[in-house]
Order: structure tokens, then sequence, then C-alpha cells
């Protein structure tokens, strides 16, 4: 009985009615599939197909960040390493609170690569902060291209859309704004660094605080170093940031597909495109893993002038199985290769301390 009286089970279970809950919902309601696949309303599977494909080509993009991250300095690092890294990454990030398990469990997949965790950490946060900078800027262009049509229906509350898109825009710019001085001010990250050490042992979850402090402070030596080396490489910024804008862009044509597969032409790629990049803002405030209930809400919300005549449901429920239902069921079995990667990471994070040592004692 205690097992399930953690609050993390509690938790978990939680999510877990909620999801089974509105997909229940979505489905059987009024308007939902169940009437749309009952209704004479032809639904164009062909569509449904390319938008599983996008769906397929963002996992690509994301391997290839990584990739291409990676690759620059370690040569015998092959593709088939990043599809394994990107992919385990893409399950635990939707399995976790506000995506945050995602980076940890890669982390540690590294290492079995023979990947320094200071070196792997840099570029994975490196590429955290180019995600979030093209998609602050896409979601800028996005605003500017769909707000007239969002705010114009009359049964939108216009103020509550100001208020999540100023909740929106402010939680991703704080969030990129404290990267970066993570990433940038190695003073502040070494207080912020003893400061959480002393907090996490006062309340007995680390012990030796010390000896924690001083091995993590070498290893934030090595990210500053990694961090300070690819800002002197702007061609391979460039070219992460390319990949990245395809791969949103990958991501948010699931919408458009799904939009021509219900039977509609008459809006163009760049207003489905605008508007999911709304929608993910929006939804991305909410830190339960996929955000689930909050995204279901934003599409609804946001999409509501392009899926008429009783459409808007089944959009929503078919879009978040292609794009999180989907991710999830096709990423869980790379969640093999997190089996395991703690002790190891933890082996050869201690390994990596040893020769930090003798590189500063000679």
């Amino acid at each position: 009985m205690k097992k399930f009286l953690k609050p993390k089970y509690i938790f978990n279970v939680a999510v877990i009615f909620l999801c089974v809950g509105i997909i229940l919902y979505f489905f059987f309601s009024e308007n939902g599939l169940r009437d749309l696949l009952n209704s004479n309303t032809p639904i164009l599977w062909e569509w449904i197909v390319v938008a599983l494909v996008c769906e397929v080509v963002f996992m690509l993009f994301e391997s290839s960040v990584i990739y291409v991250f990676i690759k620059d300095d370690f040569p015998a690092f092959r593709f088939i390493d990043a599809v394994k890294v990107a992919l385990m990454g893409l399950f635990w990030c939707a399995v976790t609170p506000s995506s945050t398990g995602g980076q940890p469990m890669q982390v540690y997949l590294l290492y079995s690569m023979k990947v320094p965790v200071g070196y792997s950490s840099s570029r994975l946060i490196q590429k955290f902060m180019v995600y979030q900078v093209v998609l602050t800027l896409i979601n800028i262009i996005s605003v500017f291209i769909n707000i007239g049509t969002i705010v114009s229906q009359p049964n939108n509350n216009v103020r509550l859309i100001i208020v999540l898109l100023a909740l929106g825009f402010i939680t991703q710019i704080g969030v990129t704004v404290m990267f970066l001085i993570f990433s940038f001010s190695e003073k502040v990250s070494h207080k912020l660094v003893m400061l959480a050490a002393k907090l996490l042992n006062k309340i007995r979850i680390i012990k030796n605080v010390d000896e924690k402090i001083s091995n993590i402070e070498k290893q934030l030596d090595n990210f500053h170093t990694s961090n300070r080396d690819i800002y002197k490489k702007p061609k391979l910024l460039i070219k992460v940031s390319i990949l990245t804008f395809c791969q949103f862009i990958a991501m948010f044509l699931v919408s458009y597909f799904i939009y021509r597969a219900l039977g509609f032409n008459e809006a163009n790629p760049a207003q489905i495109i605008s508007c999911q990049a709304i929608v993910n803002l929006v939804s991305g405030m909410i830190p339960i893993p996929g955000a689930s209930g909050a995204a279901e809400l934003s599409f609804t919300v946001f999409f509501g002038p392009f899926f008429v005549h009783g459409t808007l449901k089944s959009a929503a429920l078919i879009w978040r199985f292609i794009n999180y239902y989907a991710v999830v069921f096709f990423t869980a079995p790379f969640a093999y290769f997190s089996k395991g990667k703690t002790e190891e990471g933890k082996k050869a994070e201690e390994a990596e301390q040893q020769q930090l040592s003798v590189n500063s004692e000679q």
C-alpha cells in the first residue's frame, strides 16, 4: 500500500486517467470522432498517412540535429546512434512533466557511447537553446499571421487568449534566459549548483555534499569549455538552426494534413502551421506529461475557425493520436537503452572525473 500512496505513483495514475478520459470524451461526445465516423462525411485517409509521415520526418530531423552536434567532435558517432538517443529522449520527454526526463536519459546513453558528460550536457543544452530561439521566432511570426482570425471569432474570449499568449511567451523567454545565464555565467552556475547541493543535503537526498559539489564543479568547467568552443563554430550553429526549423515545420504540418483529411482546403499551410505553433506555445506552460488536457483545449480554442461543421473534436483527437500517443508507442521500445544507464553513467562520470583530476594536477 505504501507504494500506491506515493505522490509520484498517484500523479502517474491521475495522468493516465486524465488521458483516457480525454480520449473517451473526444470520441464519444456530441460531434466527436464516433459521430464523424458514422456520418456521411468521408475521411481522406491518404492525408492521414501523409500526416504520419510528417511525424516520422520530425523524428528524423531530431536525430539529425543530435548527429550534427555530436559528430562534430566525435567522428565515430553514427547516425544510428543519434536515432537511438533521439527516440529515447522523445519517449522520456513525452512521459515526464514539462519534458524534463529526456535530456538526463540522453546524457546517460551518450555515456555508454563514450561521449563525456560535460560535453554531452553542453551540446544538449545548446541544442535546447537553438530549439527555443527558433521556436520563439516561429511563434512571433505565427501570432502576427493568425491573431486577427482567432480574436474575431464570436465565441472566443479575447482577453483570455491574450493572457494565454502573454504567459506562453513569458514562460518560453524566461526558460531561454535562465539557460543562457546558466550557460554563459560561470559564477552564477557555480553558485546555483552549491545552493542546490546544500538544499538537497539538508533534506537528505544527497550525502557528502562537499565531494558532490567538487565533482559537479569539475563537470561544469568541462561544460563551459564546450560552450565556448561551440560558439566559435557559426556554420555549425546555422546548420543546426536550419535543421531545427525544418523539424518544427514537419511537426506543425501534421495539423495541416489532418485539415485536408477532413475535406477542407480553404486555409493555406502557413495559416495552419502558425496556428499549431500557437497551440504548442500555450499548452507548453502546463507541467504535466504531454500537456494532457491543455493541448486538446488549446487546439479547440485556436483551431475553431478552421475545423467547422462538427469536425473540431475529431481533428483534436486525431492530432493527439499522431502527435503524442503514436510517438509514445513508437519510441517506447527505445526506453530499453536507458535500462541500467544510471549506474553505467555514474561509473563513466567517475572515470571522467579522475581523468580531469589527473589533468589538473599535471
